[in-house]
């Protein structure tokens, strides 16, 4: 069989690779100048020369571009790349467990408009998360907690287009780049160790770093290589509490009904007699004790959810928890990075890199809850809401339900252990050639590979079934409730794990899954630049890229616990939650309870055994999640560079346009007929980006520069799926659209710098974006059978639509929501950026030594929403919309530092503040408008001192306020679905240099 030219064997691309750099070492060698050539040396000896090299990049910049260099990177109490990014104008962090920064918002734009490039190639690295902040990562957001901070030289946040840079951003593009031996004067050794402690998990973790570098000068040419490393390992703490979801009263079949009252709720009926519901009774051992006075005042409250229910349903207006819990999630990390680079040149003009970076980020995570599982519950589920009654309820003038009181109400304390591993594999070899004096070509070839391995994800809960007197109290902390569980949580005793009765009373379960993302990436580049003037440069280039992105994930689940074999009780397979709620502010929040103990289950019933001999662990092989979705994007672009000096003015910058074809091919297996068979879906799109950035050099070192272009970010890999999924307990479908169109945009930046003495400037800058389409989410709701579906996906789980048992909880005539990606209007956002680096030179002694870094950023944008397609209660074919900010977009973003630094001693102290954003545009179809997350200040602080020249010790301190967070349900009643806190930490460090 012939090999096709593009399906080379990689040995013989590298060969190829080798050779042509080979060619281009011998060109230059025949053209090599008798003299000698300075070496190109960036020194940084101290964070404030590191902020004037950082500065004099931005100043030689054509766009809008912001710069952090060597030491003020490493020397700042930064736990990754995104708490260092976060000091950048209009930067802002997404946080994750243990409140660690794990992604970035740029300009008020989330992580997948920003495009983060490592050593000229697009990277991508994808993490695992809990449930309530998206269980795993596996988009095309950059998550910066996979890599630490010092294996990077430089960042470079670049908020402008450029012909020559690669499209694919609508807020910014990231550039990290790791060191390089040519950056050093010479042999360069340095190690660090550092040990640091939380205040919430009270354990030390250690952090190892290390860089050997250096460079010759041979027959050859100029040589050098490096190779650095870090390593960490960190537990990170979070408690609080979280609803999970808040549902209205009459959801999952509503609640137990009083004696007599009409509706009774459960009905009695055949399939509801099996479970012991009459006139007085909503269950066996379950009577009706529901208050009517305070049964009829939740269900007086109604809601017809933004007019999509034309007879509001009574209790549709009062919002209880879902699973109203405390939860502990600890996580193990353990990061180990490694770099290493080497460069050649031969000649001066000629330089030869080759740059090869890994990156492991392994994650244990144990999360326990103690809650109630009856609010989610319906009757055919698992006997649950609907033998719930009402006792007490109090609703406050926002119309939240502050305090609730029941009977028969199902008490879980649950475990999941969640072990994930990111790896990252990067190599880029590049090479540039001046040809005489006027060309220059340059080309690059990489490729990186992402990995995220979730091999397993355990989750078991025991259960407390039909408890009196449980209840939740918000009236005296609006963020953490008290939870008055009417048994003692403590006991292991209270609870059961066993199989499920005939009645349907439940005793516990188990489930879990397996899952493995990949995503590859290879660019091949090339660009030809020609001077062809001292004022203007012509350039162009071609690049193509192949991005594949494949996921498989499989679950397995009892449905009900495993009976204990004889003389194994609960105690043997549970332990003690100890020591919780410090810090939480909470009244009545327990101090312990019993937790399962999932190695001391495991010994009893191996349920990761996914074999036969343990029923429900099995992995469910029939219906698997796989994904695969490849793009390919050619681009070719030219552009013109030009510096003029006019009217007195020296005028710079540059013009051009990128042109970009793009093809995504998405395909999925879906059961069709009780087979898995391959959908496939191809989209084609071409676009023509134009670019403009243009500088003015002003008298007094004043810089006024405006920029504008079209670009696009394109959609989620994950929204790409050409498929249908069905939830059959929360009675919703997912459908994948493969033919999203890309989120294309207009922007402009109108920026002021005055560089008015060494080290210092102050900028001003607008910036406007005309986004001209949005990907969003709609919900809505429509019978299952109107959908086209198959039914094959209902019965996927094992249950029965036609009268058998286990009954589906989704049948062909369930009303369902339905979950939906469309390409819907856009709208403008529009922003001023200012930005302060001020050291004060003009105080006297040692207080010229002092500095201030800060910046504020104000965003407006102004994006149209779909709420609904239609309204079914007015005319066909309606739009309803709402207007409102970007999801992820903090209007109001500030940044301050103070500074001390001379040679032997360096102090700082920094707030980074975001305000409130919308986390989930929900549309009012289950009555909730959004969902908002509270906004946050950050306060870190750093000292170091030189003992001698070559040896640094430091003290760093990170969220000294112990900032916590709040997501919000709706705006006018601002439920709380989640408040965590994680703790303050504190690091002490050497670092020796020779």
């Amino acid at each position: 069989m012939q090999n096709h030219p593009n399906n080379r064997p990689a040995g013989i691309r590298l060969t190829t690779l080798a050779l042509a750099a080979a060619a281009l070492a011998s060109s230059a060698q025949a053209q090599q100048a008798p003299a000698a050539e300075p070496a190109n040396v960036v020194t940084v000896t101290g964070f404030r020369a590191s902020l004037d090299s950082a500065l004099n990049a931005k100043k030689s910049s054509d766009g809008i571009l912001d710069v952090i260099k060597a030491e003020d990177i490493a020397k700042f109490p930064d736990a990754n790349l995104a708490e260092s990014l976060q000091r950048v104008p209009g930067v802002s962090l997404a946080r994750g467990e243990g409140g660690e920064g794990r992604q970035i918002t740029v300009r008020g734009l989330n992580a997948g408009f920003t495009r983060v490039r490592i050593n000229g190639i697009e990277g991508m690295s994808m993490t695992g998360a809990s449930d309530i902040n998206g269980n795993s990562n596996r988009g095309r957001g950059f998550d910066f907690s996979v890599f630490a901070s010092e294996l990077f030289n430089s960042l470079e946040v670049r908020k402008t287009s450029e012909a020559a840079i690669e499209e694919g951003s609508l807020g910014a593009t990231v550039d990290l780049r790791t060191g390089r031996p040519f950056d050093f004067k010479g042999r360069t050794i340095s190690f660090g160790v550092q040990e640091g402690w939380n205040s919430v998990s009270r354990k030390t973790q250690p952090r190892l770093t290390g860089l050997v570098s250096d460079r010759w000068d041979t027959r050859f040419g100029k040589v050098g290589a490096l190779v650095s490393a870090a390593y960490s390992k960190r537990r990170a703490v979070e408690e609080g509490y979280e609803a999970v979801d808040l549902y209205p009263a009459h959801f999952d079949d509503g609640f137990c009904s009083p004696l007599g009252a009409a509706p009774q709720v459960p009905a009695s009926n055949a399939a509801n007699a099996a479970k012991g519901v009459d006139a007085a009774n909503c269950g066996f051992g379950v009577p009706r004790t529901s208050n009517p006075a305070e049964y009829a005042e939740v269900m007086a409250r109604t809601d017809n959810f933004g007019g999509t229910v034309a007879s509001p349903v009574p209790g549709s207006g009062a919002f209880a928890p879902r699973i109203p819990r405390y939860r502990r999630s600890q996580t193990d990390y353990e990061r180990t990075g490694i770099t290493s680079s080497f460069q050649w040149r031969p000649a001066p003009g000629t330089d030869i890199n080759l740059d090869l970076m890994y990156g492991k980020f392994s994650n244990t995570r144990y999360d326990n809850y103690i809650g109630a599982i009856s609010f989610g519950r319906s009757m055919a589920a698992a006997n649950g809401k609907p033998q719930t009654s009402i006792l007490e309820a109090e609703f406050d003038g926002n119309g939240s339900w502050t305090y609730g009181r029941f009977n028969g109400v199902d008490i879980r304390t649950e475990g999941l252990m969640d072990v994930y591993e990111t790896k990252f594999r990067q190599n880029v070899l590049s090479a540039s050639h001046r040809i005489g004096d006027t060309l220059k070509v340059d080309f690059l070839h990489g490729m990186s590979n992402t990995n995220l391995d979730n091999p397993m994800r355990a989750t078991v809960m025991f259960d407390a079934p039909n408890v009196n007197g449980y209840s939740f109290d918000f009236r005296q902390n609006r963020n953490v409730p008290t939870l008055n569980y009417g048994i003692d949580v403590a006991n292991p005793n209270s609870f059961t794990f066993a199989n499920t009765e005939p009645n349907g009373t439940w005793h516990g379960q188990f489930f879990g899954r397996y899952l493995q993302s990949d995503n590859k990436l290879k660019t091949t580049a090339a660009n030809l630049a020609w001077e062809a003037s001292d004022r203007l440069t012509l350039r162009t280039g071609l690049s193509a890229r192949k991005n594949t992105w494949a996921n498989y994930d499989v679950g397995n689940g009892s449905t009900g616990g495993l009976n204990l074999p004889a003389g194994v009780g609960m105690n043997d397979i549970s332990r003690q939650i100890a020591g919780f709620g410090r810090g939480l502010g909470g009244t009545g929040v327990p101090n312990t309870w019993a937790a399962v103990d999932l190695s001391r289950l495991l010994a009893v019933y191996n349920i990761e055994c996914h074999c036969a001999d343990i029923p429900g662990s099995e992995f469910n092989l029939a219906t698997p999640g796989v994904t695969r979705i490849e793009e390919k994007i050619d681009a070719v672009y030219g552009m013109v560079d030009f510096n003029y000096d006019l009217w007195g003015i020296g005028w710079r910058g540059n013009a051009g346009v990128r042109g970009v074809d793009t093809q995504a091919t998405s395909m999925t297996l879906q059961r069709i007929a009780g087979q898995l068979q391959p959908i496939t879906f191809t989209k084609k799109y071409r676009d023509w980006l134009p670019a403009l950035n243009l500088t003015a050099q002003l008298p007094k070192d004043v810089y006024l520069r405006f920029s504008a272009g079209k670009t696009l970010s394109r959609p989620e890999y994950g929204d790409l799926r050409p498929s249908a999924s069905v939830n059959q307990q929360f009675q919703t479908v997912t459908v994948g659209n493969a033919n999203l169109d890309p989120i294309r945009a207009r922007t402009y930046d109108l920026q002021a710098e005055w560089y008015y003495e060494k080290n210092a400037m102050v900028s001003l800058g607008f910036f406007r974006k005309e986004i001209k389409s949005f990907i969003q989410n709609v919900q809505q709701r429509e019978v299952y059978s109107s959908l086209g579906l198959p039914n094959e996906l209902l019965t996927d789980a094992g249950c029965s639509i036609t009268g058998g048992t286990p009954a589906c909880n989704v049948l062909p005539d369930t009303t369902v929501v339905v979950n939906r990606k469309f390409n819907t209007p856009g709208g403008p956002l529009n922003g001023l950026e200012f930005n302060l680096q001020a050291p004060f030179s003009f105080l006297p002694g040692i207080g010229k030594n002092f500095g201030l870094l800060a910046n504020y950023t104000r965003v407006k944008s102004e994006i149209n929403y779909i709420v609904r397609p239609d309204n079914p209660a007015t005319p066909a074919n309606e739009f309803i919309g709402d207007t409102a900010d970007f999801t992820g977009l903090s209007p109001r973003a500030h940044n301050i530092t103070l500074f001390y630094d001379d040679p032997k001693f360096s102090a700082r102290v920094s707030a980074a503040h975001r305000s409130s954003y919308i986390l989930a545009v929900l549309g009012d179809i289950n009555g909730h408008d959004y969902t908002r997350v509270n906004g946050s200040t950050n306060i870190d602080f750093s000292v170091s001192y030189n003992l001698t020249p070559n040896l640094r010790l430091s003290f760093e301190g990170q969220n000294l306020t112990d900032e916590a967070l709040r997501y919000g349900r709706d705006s006018q009643r601002n439920d709380t679905l989640l408040y965590v806190h994680s703790g303050r930490s504190f690091v002490l460090g050497a670092n020796y240099k020779f």
